[in-house]
């Protein structure tokens, strides 16, 4: 009877223990990150709420999402989300800023006061043209229905949205049901690429000094002998710094999850990170070196209003980019390690910036040299798998010794990635004149391969001849229609 009792008084225990750890560390983090993406997917991307709901949030991710509760004021622009009541958060939907989450009624008039005004961008389309001849039509369909398609009955791979440019211009697209040529959808950390184009203007214009200068960061430079003083915006942008940071999305409590959707200052907390190797000598993938980039910029700015128009004057409005939006954190700043949404075309855009060497319409936007640094390691990893905020290569093509494999689909050596959560990617590959957007919300790597996506949409296309590689496109698509194969379908 004894044993009875005890067996049934540490159940208990046990269960009141969960119990604990849930309402503690894990629902604020399931509330937070309900109520952020689902205000992003109704009020940003257009989607209806319970898509946003069952796809969003609860596809193939946590069940204990499932035990959080959600509401959403279509009047007001905000979702609010609980667990029975408790640790309740709130996101509101700002025009040009997108969805930022708030902690109270007073705090969403506060953002809503500091919302900037900023001037339509004027639209500028990409052209459209059919295919070359010397590209086999029927097998590009082919690659292109099996992107869009679900191997199994139960929907796990879930693209919303693929693009492909050629020499500048669209020749494929094609759309899930309900998404369109104008739907924004998220990036992820497909944005750090674009945190590099903000910078590279702002080094262009004259408002940046050097990358190889530390970093402006105010709370380094006022410590006497802080060693982080020494960060520069190259180590951050190579993800050198040798800041601790734990960039795990599996774990609620990593240092990612809790920027991102618990911390009231994403940037502030990033900064706060000490150092745990040498400034430059280790690579470490991470998101807050991004955020620390976004405080810099802020720095830089002067003011806050001119920071928040930073990334559409700067580069959203000569690429005639109008409905893309970077979102920021409860404290104003920029998230740009995670949270972009911009259409298929818009996110092909920034491919094909770099892809022309930073001109576009004739006008040099980045400084000349910047796609080459962006696009190769680091001098101290010759062999190393990511530049400057830009990925080399793909996962999964080295063995356990850093070795290329010989077993894995093969892809052209000059190309480069933009990868985000979710199997977000832009694909630039200068010899075949190709940008590749592939978006949507697959989060089973065996759901969908994208390194053979890719293998085989280089395969279709020629290699160019040199002379061609880089040339500039024309923006204004007024006088030309979709050609048949480049038409958006759904």
């Amino acid at each position: 009877m004894q044993l009875i009792k005890a067996i049934f008084i540490g159940l208990i225990m046990i269960g009141l223990t969960v119990l604990s750890i849930f309402f503690i560390w894990l629902a604020p983090v399931g509330a937070a990150y309900s109520a952020k993406i689902m205000c992003s997917a109704i009020f940003v991307n257009g989607l209806t709420s319970s898509r946003a709901r069952a796809e969003d949030v609860l596809a193939d991710n946590s069940p204990l999402l499932s035990l959080i509760t959600t509401n959403v004021d279509l009047r007001n622009q905000t979702v609010s989300a609980h667990a029975f009541g408790f640790r309740k958060r709130i996101a509101v939907y700002r025009p040009n800023l997108g969805c930022t989450l708030a902690n109270d009624q007073a705090h969403i008039t506060q953002l809503r006061n500091s919302t900037p005004i900023i001037r339509q961008v004027p639209q500028k389309s990409l052209l459209t043209t059919s295919l070359p001849g010397n590209v086999d039509r029927r097998a590009l369909n082919n690659i292109l229905f099996d992107v869009m398609d679900e191997p199994d009955v139960r929907p796990e791979r879930r693209t919303r949205a693929v693009l492909i440019l050629h020499q500048g211009k669209v020749v494929a697209e094609r759309y899930a049901e309900g998404i369109s040529a104008q739907t924004p959808l998220p990036g992820w950390s497909m944005t750090k690429s674009v945190w590099n184009a903000v910078l590279g203007r702002m080094r262009n214009e004259g408002m940046m000094p050097d990358v190889t200068t530390p970093v402006l960061i105010n709370e380094w430079q006022a410590q006497t002998n802080d060693p982080r003083a020494l960060i520069t915006y190259d180590d951050l942008l190579r993800m050198r710094s040798g800041l601790e940071f734990d960039e795990s999305y599996w774990n609620p409590l990593s240092d990612v999850v809790q920027m991102l959707f618990v911390e009231p200052a994403a940037a502030g907390f990033a900064v706060s990170m000490e150092l745990e190797n040498t400034p430059g000598e280790v690579f470490s993938y991470s998101s807050g070196a991004t955020n620390i980039l976004s405080a810099a910029v802020r720095n830089l700015s002067g003011s806050r209003s001119t920071y928040l128009i930073r990334p559409t004057d700067l580069l959203f409005r000569p690429l005639g980019i109008e409905n893309a939006v970077i979102e920021t954190d409860p404290d104003g700043y920029f998230i740009p390690s995670s949270f972009m949404h911009a259409t298929a075309r818009d996110w092909a855009k920034i491919g094909q910036l770099f892809l022309q060497d930073g001109v576009w319409d004739g006008t040099r936007l980045l400084p000349e040299g910047w796609v080459k640094y962006s696009t190769r390691p680091a001098d101290n990893d010759p062999n190393g798998i990511y530049g400057a905020h830009w990925w080399l290569e793909l996962p999964g093509g080295r063995d356990e010794d850093g070795n290329p494999r010989t077993d894995v689909a093969k892809i052209p050596q000059d190309a480069f990635f933009a990868l985000g959560h979710d199997g977000q990617s832009m694909t630039v590959i200068p010899s075949k004149e190709l940008v590749v957007v592939r978006l949507g919300v697959t989060r089973k790597s065996e759901a969908f391969s994208l390194r053979k996506f890719i293998s085989d949409i280089s395969a279709v296309f020629p290699d160019m001849p040199d002379e061609a590689i880089g040339e500039t496109i024309d923006g204004d698509n007024s006088a030309n229609a979709p050609a048949e194969d480049a038409a958006p379908k759904n």
